[in-house]
């Protein structure tokens, strides 16, 4: 979002009641304060949806990968991408059992049962997954 954008936002909330400006303080700290939390949220949306994207990503990818290729090729290459896989979450034992547990079609409910792990970790561990991915994209090439 540009400023403009951000300063037209805010005197809109303002105009219209959705933010209101308290008597005891001056205008421009009022703007100034409304245009950061806009900022702020618009911040949060999209790296919401950057997340969002990888992660379609990811399972768009996964799920045209077939399981077992018969042409020798493709195998050389879906062996080649575990192994890179692997190397990336090298001693991350939690990542490797998700992973492992997604590819066999575990629920996640069952991938936690199997690493004795619970949901706030699986999710964690599932963002790691996630920016890890992100971060080395060279490995889907």
């Amino acid at each position: 979002m540009e400023w403009q954008d951000l300063l037209h936002d805010t005197i809109q909330r303002t105009l219209d009641g959705t933010r209101r400006w308290p008597v005891n303080v001056p205008f421009a700290v009022f703007l100034r304060e409304v245009i950061r939390s806009l900022a702020s949220e618009e911040w949060r949306v999209q790296a919401r949806d950057r997340s969002r994207h990888v992660d379609n990503e990811v399972e768009d990818a996964l799920a045209d990968v077939p399981a077992m290729s018969s042409n020798p090729e493709q195998v050389a290459l879906e062996r080649d991408l575990l192994a890179a896989v692997q190397r990336l979450f090298e001693g991350d034992r939690v990542a490797l059992g998700i992973l492992d547990g997604i590819a066999a079609g575990f629920s996640p409910v069952e991938i936690q049962g199997q690493l004795g792990i619970g949901a706030t970790d699986y999710d964690s561990a599932r963002r790691r997954i996630r920016r890890r991915i992100a971060a080395a994209p060279e490995i889907f090439l």
